[in-house]
């Protein structure tokens, strides 16, 4: 047993519960309002505030976090993604002086500097020799001469390209120029490249995809004998997504693209019938006149994120935009966006020509693609091949430097073996889809490859990785903490990939312009002695760098993430596939024992929800009863995952672990440890249907000083709502009209709008009692815990999770005992597979104040009195 509360079995006699411990958390915790109140406060807009930046940055002041989108069809589409989007961008890009960002992006320091510099001059000499051939419009290459007699293909003379101007009649006229022009510095540099003295074959770099697979042959493990990289117009052809996506891209065409695609002639380039996301190297956005930058930028930065989300070996973006004078170059990543100040191509056309024949010839791993992967950047759409990861074995640590120490590497030494997995890219078990600067989480099932020649495999793992903003606890120091904990998986080894800190630490200070405030007009330039105020997404003077760029105000830091990757020892069941009711609430016994074992380590979860509180796999032998009564034993314990947004409000720690002492197992225990200073905490996190009602409620009351405590009694009340959810998400074709209304306004990204609806649930019974489907089963329980809620939020404290805990026991042993009695009550479910566009936490939509107007329109606030007053008297009444 995880945690100091008795699980007496599985019997037929209900427990009492009038001997409960006290609250885990005492004090006044209600702001004794109305529990339907669904006004918003102006001032209760999410926003980043001031870390504390003595030693290594606290979690205690991370955001409110803003993910406000659902994972539906219509969310991919522009009214529901550009206010997100924009909202994300503010602040966010950063512009810099474009012979910085093209010695730091575009010519990446992983090779000696020296070297660097020498392609950057190489690169410049054969922009002016490819001026030169524009301005004559000759040359003795045959692949050049039949795209210069295009009479759309542009030339350079008195000081300016032809066909290329802000005078055309309309934006479209500027696109097949721009396509040949690229496509004619495209093929210069790739032949220019190949009869250098030291030479460079581009195609070498982006050679065909070979399957690691060793047993298969042919065809099947060769899957193109040529690879070409070419610039197309696409203006008019909307790129598609994969199948495991089903948002609607109509409205998102990028005009250009440099594009990867098969093709068996390398002397000739023919245009795909269809375009995919999965094949985009570099999208590009042509407009006539710069008048409306800021919409462009929104534009871009679709267009990373669709990039981002579709290539799971990406780690940044490169994208461009152009108009009929001017070019601006941008970077992408996880935590935000790096700009060129703008080009003015035709009075710079070497630098112009230079930074395109650089898109056009940089490798894989210099656009982006991470090698760890097998054929990194070379699959195309419709490739049916093997992908294997590599993940090394790093050191754990509390938190992940920024900068690591030569004298104190993070990886192991060079015997430790690799760990090789067969991927399972077909099925995801989890994928993020989130706005576009976020953690990009993927889940997959990996097997490991023992034998690489003879293709010999073992056992299935879970692999999961993410970019974790690295002033947070790293979260594989919260599993080693949790190692003795059986709700928790087991991590088998973890890999620090990389850093965003990396990139960014290459512009200098002084290179800094400022940064593009994004407005439907030509974006105004902050000045940069203005950066410590301003680059923090928002007017709030307390909000926290949202930029990648280097500190600004003294004891401010910007936000940086680390790419993360874990191996977990196995595989468990959503609740998506769960057989029957007694089985959850089993499970729930579990997850609450698990949750009180993590607060007796210091640990608070804060993400609680339908994705993350998963059942045992169903293997031979498995049945759901046998399991719910004991029968089975604890072999197969429900589990508790992503620790990712996991708290410490104690500084316990492991031996091996920045040399801390060994922390307790048995929680009951604990109180004997030395009593660490808890560490600040003001943080609300979490997906909407599932965040405790009391935690939405502070967040519509928020002021700016307001203090957000997320603790033990708010991912127990989680639990509770993630089985409303359920009840209300699996009854499908049988839910009511109330039911399917319900499940609608839960879904909501509107925060007012699951307030109310929560708040209803908790004072209305006939919500809950009308429950049908597969798990009404559940109701009693659900009914008895929304009892609870409403008379401890009456007497202003906060649930016992004991008390929950010995609700959850009652329930379940009833339910046990009925069933026993009458065989014949058991149900049959067969396990439900997730529908792809059910929009559960793989949305991860995040807590907002944002307000949607559209939503919030339910009904008239209730009186204090009306809300104070108990529906009924209750088992739960205290005196």
């Amino acid at each position: 047993m995880d945690a100091n509360i008795a699980d007496p079995g599985p019997s037929n006699q209900p427990l009492t519960r009038s001997q409960s411990s006290q609250p885990a958390f005492s004090g006044n915790r209600t702001d004794g309002t109305d529990l339907r109140r669904t006004v918003l406060r102006p001032s209760a807009t999410p926003r980043r505030s001031s870390s504390v930046v003595s030693g290594h940055p606290t979690t205690g002041d991370t955001p409110v976090t803003a993910r406000t989108f659902q994972g539906s069809k219509s969310s991919e589409l522009r009214s529901s993604l550009e206010p997100q989007i924009k909202s994300e961008i503010k602040g966010n890009v950063v512009e810099v002086e474009p012979d910085a960002f093209i010695r730091a992006f575009l010519y990446p320091n992983s090779s000696p500097l020296a070297t660097r510099d020498l392609q950057m001059e190489r690169d410049f000499r054969l922009a002016t020799a490819c001026c030169e051939i524009l301005k004559t419009g000759t040359s003795t290459e045959k692949g050049l001469v039949s795209i210069l007699q295009d009479p759309d293909c542009p030339r350079y003379r008195n000081h300016a390209f032809t066909h290329i101007n802000s005078d055309v009649e309309a934006e479209g006229k500027l696109y097949t120029p721009f396509q040949k022009l690229f496509t004619l510095i495209n093929e210069f540099y790739r032949t220019s490249l190949a009869q250098e003295p030291e030479r460079f074959n581009v195609d070498e770099a982006w050679h065909a995809p070979l399957d690691p697979n060793p047993l298969k042959v042919g065809k099947t493990r060769y899957t193109a004998k040529l690879l070409r990289r070419d610039f197309f117009d696409t203006h008019n052809k909307p790129l598609k997504f994969s199948p495991r996506f089903t948002g609607a891209t109509a409205d998102l065409k990028p005009d250009l693209v440099l594009m990867l695609h098969r093709h068996e002639d390398p002397s000739t380039s023919i245009k795909p019938e269809s375009f995919y996301w999965q094949d985009v190297k570099v999208p590009i956005e042509a407009k006539k006149a710069f008048s409306s930058e800021g919409k462009l930028i929104t534009q871009m930065a679709r267009y990373a994120r669709a990039i981002l989300m579709e290539q799971v070996d990406r780690k940044f973006v490169l994208t461009v935009s152009l108009s009929g004078t001017q070019c601006r170059l941008f970077r992408w990543d996880s935590v935000g966006c790096h700009a060129t100040e703008l080009i003015n191509i035709h009075e710079n056309p070497l630098l112009f020509i230079q930074c395109i024949g650089r898109l056009a010839t940089m490798t894989p791993a210099e656009l982006g693609y991470d090698e760890h992967f097998s054929n990194a950047g070379r699959v195309v759409s419709g490739d049916r091949i093997t992908t294997t990861l590599t993940v090394q074995n790093s050191k754990i640590r509390k938190y992940i430097e920024r900068t690591p120490s030569p004298e104190d590497p993070e990886s192991p030494p060079p015997e430790t073996p690799p760990m090789i997995l067969d991927l399972d890219t077909d099925s995801f078990l989890f994928e993020s889809s989130g706005g576009l600067f976020h953690r990009y989480t993927r889940v997959w099932r990996g097997q490991v490859v023992l034998d690489l020649e003879e293709w010999k495999t073992g056992k299935t793992h879970v692999v999961k990785q993410n970019w974790a903003e690295d002033t947070r606890p790293c979260e594989g120091y919260f599993y080693q903490l949790t190692s003795g904990i059986t709700v928790v998986p087991s991590l088998v080894r973890m890999e620090v990939c990389d850093r965003t800190r990396a990139y960014h630490i290459r512009v200098e200070k002084d290179d800094v312009i400022g940064y593009l405030k994004v407005a439907e007009k030509k974006p105004e330039r902050q000045p940069l002695k203005d950066t410590t105020s301003n680059l923090r997404s928002g007017a709030n003077a307390k909000d926290r760098s949202r930029t990648p760029l280097h500190e600004g105000s003294e004891g401010v830091q910007p936000i940086e993430r680390v790419l993360l990757r874990f191996v977990f020892e196995e595989e468990y069941r959503p609740l998506s596939e769960a057989l029957s009711s007694v089985e959850v609430l089993h499970a729930t016994v579990q997850w609450i024992q698990g949750l009180i074992a993590l607060d007796g380590l210091g640990i608070v979860h804060r993400d609680i929800s339908y994705s993350n509180l998963m059942l045992p796999t169903i293997d031979q032998g498995y049945d759901s009863f046998k399991w719910s009564s004991g029968e089975l034993g604890d072999s197969k314990p429900a589990k508790i995952i992503d620790l990712g947004l996991a708290h410490l409000t104690e500084d316990l720690q492991k031996p091996g672990l920045d040399g801390g002492a060994e922390i307790p197992q048995d929680v009951s225990s604990t109180t004997d440890a030395p009593a660490p200073a808890p560490q600040a905490h003001h943080h609300v996190t979490g997906t909407l249907p599932f965040i405790a009602f009391s935690l939405m409620r502070k967040l519509q009351g928020l002021t700016d000083n307001a203090s957000i405590e997320h603790a033990l009694h708010h991912d127990v009340e989680s639990v509770f709502w993630v089985l409303v959810y359920l009840c209300h998400d699996r009854a499908k074709t049988v839910a009511t009209k109330a039911m399917k209304e319900t499940h609608r306004k839960l879904n909501s990204a509107d925060i007012d709008t699951v307030a109310s609806k929560k708040a209803d649930i908790i004072l209305d019974g006939e919500i809950l009692s009308r429950v049908v489907g597969p798990f009404e089963e559940l109701r009693d329980f659900l009914l008895d815990f929304a009892d609870y809620l409403s008379t401890s939020r009456r007497a202003k404290k906060d649930i016992d999770a004991t008390r929950a805990l010995a609700m959850a026991i009652e329930h379940r042993d009833k339910l046990i005992g009925k069933w026993k009695e009458n065989p014949a009550l058991m149900p049959e479910h067969q396990p439900h597979r997730l529908l792809s566009n059910s929009p559960i936490d793989s949305t991860k939509r995040k807590t907002s104040a944002q307000e949607d107007s559209s939503d919030i329109k339910e009904r008239e606030d209730k009186s204090e009195e009306d809300a104070g007053g108990p529906r009924k008297k209750t088992k739960h009444d205290t005196s």
